[in-house]
């Protein structure tokens, strides 16, 4: 056998072992079927056990950051991102090139206090704590009021979401590629509390001096109020906002109008 057909064997090899092993989460070869964390472990023990198998390859053993993820310790990480990050199931992600997408959470609750606790006392990040949220509290009038303000253009006036157009890397308001921004579906008070906070991805920050309190209460109300909004006018049609509803009326309404002619015409041809 030639060298070059050794090489081309081992190269199939090698390649059909990558694509069959499990890679999610992604970690280092070594880690892929480790047990969970033992009972007996809890708080910031275990989120320092689960962060050095399950965060570390990426985000470095100090959270500083590697080729593969962003550090942990600048900018608005924190308590709130992580635990927004790892509630939402955008973390951990499949792979360190994959995009980082809404899902199920992989951890418990549990799991995802203690990697929170520890990512806190460990790297010291500046970012905000979780957010205190009373909704019931918040007026929905002012709230939607906020939403249209700050919200809309991106998330949609019903919320559901939508894209943007990314220029070099910036997101810019308008077209229908680029950045995916998500709807509200699936969210609790907390995550929005948490994404307002702390601008996951490419959304702002709306900390307290740009949002106050009464008025976090209120959108973060109105937010979840488009989730199951009334609909005094008819049908909903999926909440996709006014382009759809004027198509089905258009449709609907010369549908009518033309019936109601021809209905004419026939009659008229009778007499």
């Amino acid at each position: 056998m030639s060298l070059m057909a050794l090489a081309g064997g081992v190269a199939v090899f090698a390649g059909c072992q990558y694509l069959g092993r499990d890679v999610s989460p992604y970690r280092p070869p070594a880690y892929y079927q480790l047990p969970g964390i033992a009972p007996e472990i809890e708080g910031a023990e275990a989120g320092r056990e689960l962060y050095l198998r399950d965060c570390s390859f990426c985000h470095g053993n100090r959270g500083e950051g590697t080729d593969n993820g962003p550090p942990l310790d600048e900018g608005t990480n924190g308590a709130a991102l992580t635990d927004f990050m790892l509630r939402t199931g955008r973390m951990p992600i499949d792979h360190p090139r994959a995009p980082s997408r809404s899902s199920e959470p992989v951890y418990t609750a549990e799991e995802i206090a203690a990697l929170v606790e520890y990512v806190v006392s460990a790297f010291r990040p500046p970012g905000p704590p979780v957010p205190a949220v009373e909704p019931a509290r918040g007026d929905l009038s002012a709230g939607q009021q906020l939403y249209e303000q700050y919200c809309a253009a991106c998330h949609a006036p019903t919320g559901i979401g939508g894209a943007m157009l990314t220029q070099r890397g910036r997101a810019t308001r308008g077209g229908t590629t680029g950045v995916l921004i998500p709807g509200f579906e699936h969210s609790d008070a907390i995550e929005i509390a948490e994404a307002i906070r702390t601008g996951p991805g490419t959304m702002p920050v709306f900390g307290p001096d740009l949002v106050t309190q009464e008025e976090f209460d209120a959108l973060v109300r109105y937010t979840l109020y488009l989730k199951e909004p009334e609909d005094p006018g008819g049908l909903p049609i999926g909440h996709i906002g006014p382009v759809a509803e004027g198509a089905v009326g258009w449709v609907l309404g010369l549908g009518l109008l033309l019936g109601f002619i021809r209905w004419i015409g026939t009659k008229a041809g009778k007499v």
